[in-house]
C-alpha cells in the first residue's frame, strides 16, 4: 500500500509541476498533453471562459488545438462553451495577421493578438426562423457543425439584413434534402449604391456526418418594386448545362454583379439585327443541336425578342471595364458564318432553346469568346444571358461543346431561374468583360 501511495504522490508531483512550468514558460507546453488538460478544464468548469488559453489553443498548439477547438464547437458541455469555441475559431487571430482587403479598402494588419473581450460572440441559430414543412424537422448533426457559424449570426457591419430564415429542400435531385439559409436583404447591400431587395443563399450538403458549405446564390431582381412580394421556388425540373473544353457555362448564375458602366441593353440592337432574321438558317449547327427555330427568325424580322434589363439598383464601380449584354454579335453584324449554333429544351419546357456561340470578337486589345442564350418565355424570345468561354484562340469546329445535365436543380424567383456555378465553372464571368 505505502509503494501505491508514494507512486500517486509522485504522480501528483509531476502533474503540478508540469502545470506550474507551463503556466510560466510557455514554450514548455506540449499539446498533447496541454491540450486534453485544457479543455478538460473547461468543460469541468475550472477555467471560466474568460479565462481560457484560446490563443495557445488556436495559435500555439498545432492541429491538436484546432482539432479540440471543433471539437469543444460540436460537444461542449455548455451552450456558452460552444459559443465561445465557434468565436475563436472564427475570430482569433495571431499580431502582424493581415486580412486581405479590396483595392479600395487596403489590407488590414492585426497589431496585437486578439483578447477575450474583442471576441463578438455569434447568436444562437436555433433562434432562426424556419420555414420547413410540418412534420419534419432540422438533424441534429446539422446544429453540431453550423449552430453558431451561420452567416446571419454575425451580419456584416454595413449590410441590412431583414430577417434570416433556414428552409430545406433537394436542390440535388438525390432525393436527400439540403439546407439553405436565405438572408433576406432590405434595405442596402454594400456593394450597391442603392437600396435593393434580395436573397442571399447559402446551400448545405451532408456526407451523412457532418454539414459544410456546398454553394452560394445571390438572387437579385430586375424589378425591385415587385421583388419584396416574390416568393422563391426550389423546381424540381432539371436544367441542362453547356460545357465548353471541359468547363461549364452556367447561364443562370447570379446577376447581381452587372455594374453601372455594364453596356445599355438598346432596343437599337434589334434593329441592327433585322436583318439577320433570313440570314438564321445559315449559321451551322453543333453536333446533336435540332434544327433552328423559325419563330426565332420572326421575333427577329418583327423585332419582338426581349432584352435583358439590367440590374437595378447598379452596383457601385470596382472594376474600370464594362460588361456585355445582348443579342449575339453575329446577329448585329449580320454575319451567321462567324457563329454557331446549339438549340436544344436546356430549361425543359417542352420548348427548344438557343444557344449561339460567336467566333472571337475584338474590341480594342480585347478578345474573347461569346456564348448567349435564348429562351421562349411567356409566348416571347428572350435574351437570357451572355458569358464568356475558356476558348480564346480557338475555331469554333475544334472546340469539345456538349449540354450535360446540371448537378442543382433551380431556383426561381421574381420571374428568373438561378442555378449555383458548377466547381469546373472556372470562366463564371457571367457579364463579360470587355
Amino acid at each position: 500500500m505505502k509503494w501505491l501511495l508514494r507512486g500517486f504522490a509522485a504522480i501528483v508531483v509531476v502533474i503540478v509541476g508540469y502545470g506550474v512550468t507551463a503556466n510560466y514558460v510557455p514554450a514548455a507546453r506540449i499539446a498533447a498533453i496541454c491540450v486534453p488538460v485544457e479543455i478538460l478544464a473547461i468543460n469541468l468548469g475550472l477555467i471560466p471562459p474568460n479565462r481560457a488559453g484560446w490563443g495557445y489553443l488556436k495559435l500555439r498548439s498545432g492541429q491538436a488545438g484546432l482539432k479540440a477547438l471543433r471539437n469543444l464547437e460540436q460537444h461542449g458541455a455548455t451552450d456558452k462553451i460552444r459559443q465561445t469555441s465557434a468565436a475563436v475559431q472564427m475570430q482569433w487571430l495571431e499580431a502582424g495577421h493581415v486580412t486581405k482587403g479590396g483595392h479600395l479598402t487596403g489590407d488590414i494588419i492585426q497589431e496585437t493578438e486578439t483578447r477575450f473581450n474583442e471576441l463578438r460572440m455569434p447568436l444562437d441559430g436555433k433562434t432562426l426562423e424556419q420555414d420547413i414543412l410540418p412534420g419534419k424537422q432540422i438533424p441534429e448533426n446539422f446544429w453540431q457543425t453550423q449552430r453558431y457559424r451561420l452567416p446571419c449570426l454575425l451580419p456584416p457591419q454595413k449590410a441590412a439584413i431583414g430577417k434570416c430564415v433556414l428552409q430545406m429542400a433537394d436542390v440535388t435531385g438525390d432525393d436527400r434534402p439540403e439546407m439553405i439559409l436565405d438572408a433576406r436583404t432590405v434595405g442596402t447591400w454594400e456593394e450597391y449604391g442603392k437600396p435593393v431587395v434580395g436573397h442571399r443563399l447559402t446551400i448545405y450538403r451532408t456526407d451523412g456526418v457532418e454539414w459544410e458549405t456546398a454553394a452560394h446564390l445571390r438572387l437579385c431582381p430586375a424589378s425591385q418594386d415587385t421583388a419584396g412580394n416574390g416568393h422563391i421556388r426550389f423546381l424540381s425540373q432539371e436544367l441542362n448545362m453547356l460545357w465548353v473544353n471541359g468547363h461549364a457555362v452556367n447561364f443562370f448564375d447570379s446577376d447581381c454583379f452587372v455594374r453601372e458602366n455594364t453596356v445599355p441593353t438598346s432596343t437599337s440592337g434589334l434593329s441592327q439585327a433585322q436583318a439577320m432574321a433570313p440570314l438564321l438558317v445559315q449559321i451551322g449547327l453543333l453536333p446533336s443541336s435540332k434544327t433552328m427555330p423559325s419563330s426565332l427568325a420572326t421575333a427577329l424580322s418583327n423585332r419582338s425578342i426581349i432584352l435583358s434589363g439590367i440590374t437595378k439598383p447598379p452596383m457601385r464601380e470596382t472594376l474600370a471595364i464594362p460588361a456585355f449584354q445582348g443579342l449575339p454579335p453575329c446577329f448585329t453584324s449580320h454575319a451567321p458564318k462567324a457563329c454557331m449554333a446549339m438549340v436544344a429544351d436546356i430549361d425543359h419546357d417542352g420548348s427548344d432553346d438557343v444557344v449561339i456561340i460567336d467566333h472571337e470578337v475584338r474590341q480594342d486589345v480585347s478578345t474573347w469568346q461569346l456564348a448567349t442564350l435564348m429562351t421562349m418565355r411567356e409566348g416571347h424570345w428572350t435574351v437570357i444571358a451572355n458569358h464568356a468561354l475558356c476558348a480564346e484562340g480557338q475555331a469554333l469546329e475544334n472546340l469539345k461543346i456538349e449540354l450535360k445535365p446540371a448537378a442543382w436543380r433551380p431556383v426561381e424567383f421574381a420571374g428568373r431561374l438561378y442555378l449555383p456555378d458548377e466547381p469546373t465553372d472556372t470562366c463564371n464571368q457571367h457579364h463579360l468583360s470587355l
